[in-house]
């Protein structure tokens, strides 16, 4: 049997230690290498101050910085995502709702789709007031579309 061609049970037994060693000694070296990257990730805020309420007229206003819209009605204050369902474009005003220039979805004044291919509503936030009477809108927190700020009265 010495005669015949292969590998014998000590080499392949060398070729295991050495391959587990080496394993080892490159997993080691990843966990180091790992270990110098931090682990935080640098976001903004999902709260934004955006300014004073006189800084927001009746009608829609646009914030590109945040991609929402403030609706101000005589109910209040709402905000919604500017954002379109379906692939993130940020979708355009039209008279009667808003329009994804992207891939053609209508969506109502109320944010609903009306056609086109968004599987969703447009995304409506929730909006409080600073101390000092600024417009807040918190980015992760989803509302109902009836969901409003009211208008401060005058006076108070």
């Amino acid at each position: 049997m010495s005669g015949e061609k292969g590998m014998d049970r000590r080499r392949f037994f060398k070729i295991g230690a050495a391959t587990a060693v080496v394993t080892g000694l490159l997993g080691h070296a990843a966990a180091w290498t790992r270990a110098l990257l931090p682990n935080v990730r640098y976001e903004p805020p999902k709260r934004r101050t955006l300014g004073p309420l006189d800084q927001f007229p009746k009608g829609r206003t646009f914030l590109g910085d945040e991609k929402i819209f403030i609706v101000r009605d005589k109910r209040g204050y709402r905000a919604m995502s500017a954002v379109c369902t379906h692939l993130g474009c940020t979708v355009g005003t039209k008279k009667d709702g808003y329009h994804c220039p992207c891939h053609g979805t209508r969506f109502g004044a109320d944010g609903a789709n009306l056609d086109g291919p968004a599987p969703r509503p447009l995304v409506w936030y929730a909006l409080s007031l600073s101390g000092a009477g600024a417009l807040v809108v918190d980015l992760g927190e989803e509302v109902d579309p009836d969901t409003v700020l009211p208008a401060p009265r005058r006076g108070s």
